[in-house]
């Protein structure tokens, strides 16, 4: 049996276990998709208590309705096919209200460490920073189910067929949305390098006696 057969037959034996109320196969469960269900919903509200909260609630209805499941299908697909629908219903339940972006709780949390391990200098936690706020920014300008779809693509790292499944959508869907999606932020991030760079040749060619006295 190869390693994908023997990870598969063991997600199955997970649900089955956790379907006829195997206390421990739920703790595994848990354990095995806590923190990647909080990172998805992190990502999707930029709000790290309401990611906790969406995965907590997640964790409880599968509790409540366990014994409904049938283990059909890949564990993690089985997994963000319920995240994602109770994303959804969020989403559509919070639409009357604007969801505001806030650089400083979105930093809270999954920070990706510098290679070789060693602490940025202060010059590269300004330069992460920046570039994260300005994705996350263009991350918020996509359409919600492009924004799904490439978080199931780029961070869960999700093969098109499984996003198709969970979505609910034709490959050639997916597809075609994270064809967008890629070409919508690489415009929105051009245009705002481009946007930043007109503003520093333009800062650079004010006369330096207005600068000095912050004249505007």
């Amino acid at each position: 049996m190869t390693d994908d057969s023997s990870r598969e037959h063991s997600a199955a034996d997970l649900l089955s276990r956790f379907r006829d109320g195997d206390t421990a196969a739920f703790e595994e469960l848990v354990e095995e998709f806590e923190a990647r269900l909080v990172q998805f919903f992190y990502r999707l509200c930029w709000d790290r208590g309401r990611a906790e909260d969406l995965t907590q609630n997640l964790f409880l209805k599968l509790l409540r309705t366990s014994s409904r499941y049938r283990p059909e299908g890949k564990l993690a697909t089985f997994i963000f096919r319920v995240a994602t629908n109770l994303w959804i219903d969020q989403y559509r339940a919070d639409r009357p209200r604007r969801r505001l972006f806030s650089l400083d709780q979105a930093l809270l949390g999954g920070e990706e460490p510098l290679q070789g391990g060693r602490a940025p200098m202060p010059h590269e936690v300004v330069e992460l920073d920046e570039e994260k706020q300005r994705l996350r920014a263009a991350l918020e300008k996509l359409t919600e189910p492009h924004r799904l779809v490439f978080e199931l693509a780029v961070y869960q790292e999700l093969p098109y067929a499984e996003i198709g499944r969970i979505l609910s959508i034709p490959v050639g869907t997916v597809k075609s949305r994270m064809h967008n999606s890629v070409r919508a932020l690489k415009k929105l991030l051009n245009d705002e390098s481009e946007g930043d760079r007109q503003d520093r040749g333009a800062e650079a060619a004010e006369p330096r006696s207005f600068r000095s006295r912050g004249v505007s």
